[in-house]
C-alpha cells in the first residue's frame, strides 16, 4: 500500500527550502526594505527594476516548490540570480558574490528530478 504521507508530485525537502530563501529575498525587494534599497539604488536601478526581481524571486520560489513546474522554476531563478551576480560583480561587491552564488546553484539543482 502507497504512503500518503510522502506523495509522488511533492516537493523535495531540499526545493521547499531553497524556495523558501528565494521567497523571503522576494519579498524583501517587493517590500523595499531598506538595505535592498539602497543596494539597489547604489547599482542605479529604479525601485521598479527592484520589485521586476523580487516578483520573479517570488514566482520562481512558488514554481520551484511545486514538482510539475520546478524546472521552469529554477530557470526562472537561475535567470534572475545570473542577473544580479553579474551586476554585483560589475560593482564590485565581493561580499555579496558568495552568498549569490550560492543560492545560484541551489537554484540550478531544480533542474535535477527524482524519478
Amino acid at each position: 500500500m502507497p504512503s500518503i504521507a510522502r506523495r509522488r508530485t511533492a516537493p523535495s525537502t531540499w526545493h521547499t527550502l531553497v524556495s523558501l530563501a528565494f521567497a523571503s529575498a522576494g519579498v524583501a525587494k517587493l517590500v523595499a526594505v531598506k538595505p535592498e534599497a539602497e543596494l539597489f539604488r547604489s547599482w542605479g536601478w529604479s525601485r521598479s527594476d527592484m520589485q521586476i526581481i523580487g516578483c520573479a524571486e517570488l514566482l520562481g520560489a512558488l514554481l520551484l516548490a511545486t514538482h510539475s513546474t520546478q524546472r521552469l522554476g529554477a530557470l526562472l531563478l537561475s535567470s534572475s540570480s545570473v542577473c544580479i551576480l553579474t551586476t554585483e560583480l560589475r560593482h564590485g561587491d565581493d561580499l555579496l558574490v558568495t552568498p549569490r552564488s550560492a543560492l545560484l546553484l541551489a537554484a540550478l539543482t531544480g533542474f535535477i528530478r527524482r524519478r
